[in-house]
């Protein structure tokens, strides 16, 4: 068997569907597609039944909910393919190029295979804005070769999520690589930093052949922020990781200040001073930050230019001026 798609699957009845027809009308073969339901409660467990009694190479697998890391791990001990891939319950691929992915992936062998993606934005259901990120280069790369060209790969996205990759099923079973069940942010980059030292050969396309749905709740990754009682230690693993790779530890550090921004972005006024507070006890006190009022003055102006510019790109004005564009 090529490749096994492993779909976490959780209260997404709404969604599943339409993500798991965008594979299937490929026109593959030899694939397979494996539901994980996480103990679901919306009929999305039915869903997922009907589904595997409906069409062949879907298989359905039931658990009690433990998280979307929890659903991966499950798929990949029950996965068969040779190659694994990770699709999230609301996203879709593009049917086209997928084809052109298995492919590459057989005739060259990679260990890890990654690719392009869109981000749809959408507001109230319509789709007011794609953007589109791909690799930095094509074509078979080193482990160093990546090193050699981490922040650009990184800055382009092609390094954080799971969804734009295909892994080896063996090399993930050999040595025992899971995702940490104990996160719950940030979880698939860790995963991949854990992994690339294992890869000797890695292949990169610049072609978007995922098509990752952007939640219309803003506030959803804020949420899971809010868990994290000290950022700073959270961050240990991703340091390690990224020391093994020697990668250097400006790197972590930015991505620390990037968690600490992303953190206060929604935060009220004495929340914002209280994280202030801790970061200038912590190992990443160097680090100079903003002070407190003026940190959540510019994030309240910013939120407000935000929802102007989505009122406006979802006005029937601002649509028919973008259709009557050449192009």
């Amino acid at each position: 068997m090529i490749f096994s798609v492993i779909i976490p699957c959780y209260n997404c009845v709404k969604t599943l569907e339409t993500t798991v027809n965008s594979i299937r009308i490929c026109g593959l073969s030899d694939y397979e597609i494996l539901l994980i339901d996480d103990g679901s409660n919306d009929g999305t467990a039915e869903l997922c039944d009907r589904l595997c009694g409906k069409y062949e190479g879907i298989r359905c697998v039931h658990q009690s909910n433990a998280g979307v890391s929890a659903a991966r791990n499950r798929g990949i001990d029950e996965a068969r393919g040779e190659y694994i891939w990770f699709v999230d319950s609301d996203d879709t691929v593009d049917e086209d190029s997928l084809r052109g992915v298995l492919k590459t992936a057989l005739l060259k062998k990679p260990d890890m295979l990654l690719f392009g993606m869109s981000f749809d934005y959408y507001n109230h259901g319509k789709m007011y804005l794609r953007e589109t990120l791909n690799p930095p280069s094509e074509g078979m790369l080193s482990l160093q070769n990546l090193k050699d060209d981490f922040d650009e790969f990184y800055n382009c996205n092609a390094l954080t999520p799971v969804w734009n990759k295909l892994f080896r099923s063996d090399l993930l079973k050999k040595h025992g690589t899971r995702f940490h069940e104990d996160m719950f942010l940030m979880e698939d980059y860790l995963f991949v930093l854990e992994l690339l030292p294992l890869c000797k050969e890695i292949y990169s396309l610049k072609e978007p052949i995922y098509r990752y749905r952007q939640a219309e709740d803003e506030r959803s990754a804020y949420r899971r922020l809010q868990r994290i009682e000290n950022l700073a230690e959270y961050m240990q693993p991703f340091e390690q990781g990224l020391k093994t790779l020697g990668i250097p530890c400006e790197h972590v550090e930015n991505l620390y200040s990037m968690l600490l921004k992303q953190r206060m972005y929604y935060a009220s006024f004495s929340e914002i001073r209280g994280l202030i507070a801790q970061h200038n006890c912590g190992k990443y006190c160097r680090l100079k930050q903003s002070h407190p009022l003026k940190i959540y003055l510019c994030n309240r102006l910013v939120q407000i230019r935000h929802k102007l510019a989505v009122a406006v790109k979802n006005s029937s004005f601002y649509r028919k001026k973008q259709g009557g564009q050449k192009t």
